[in-house]
């Protein structure tokens, strides 16, 4: 992942279709003038257009979205090379070993288990963030 050169805090997409788990993930890993969510969406053609138009560093991406699906988001971010460097960062209730693994060669950037893995999602923003400093 390229970190974007600059001062000013690391700037996160949350991409979810459950209001209350975009809300909930905003809460867990904002901090003041060093992570800022910068927008949410639950489509996937929101959350493209939110990406090319806020150009955020990370994307939380849920996989599953009230229309399209975190895999096609994925691959359409993969295949700009103006949004490649991205961070995608997948979370999802349906975890399996072939979901990660098939997650991660199509190009994200790591995969949490969103019931289990939310300490682990916040500290790796929070390491991102630490990079960029």
């Amino acid at each position: 992942m390229a970190e974007r050169p600059g001062p000013g805090p690391l700037r996160v997409l949350i991409a979810d279709d459950s209001p209350p788990i975009a809300e909930m993930l905003t809460e867990l890993i904002s901090e003041q003038g060093r992570i800022e969510v910068v927008g949410t969406g639950d489509s996937e053609a929101g959350i493209m257009k939110a990406i090319r138009d806020l150009r955020p560093d990370v994307v939380v991406l849920d996989l599953q979205l009230a229309s399209g699906s975190g895999t096609d988001v994925i691959k359409a971010v993969r295949a700009d090379p103006a949004l490649a460097p991205t961070c995608l960062l997948v979370t999802s209730n349906h975890v399996s070993a072939p979901m990660r693994a098939g997650c991660i060669q199509l190009g994200a950037d790591q995969f949490y288990d969103k019931v289990k893995e939310l300490a682990a999602l916040a500290r790796k923003i929070g390491e991102i963030a630490d990079a960029r400093a």
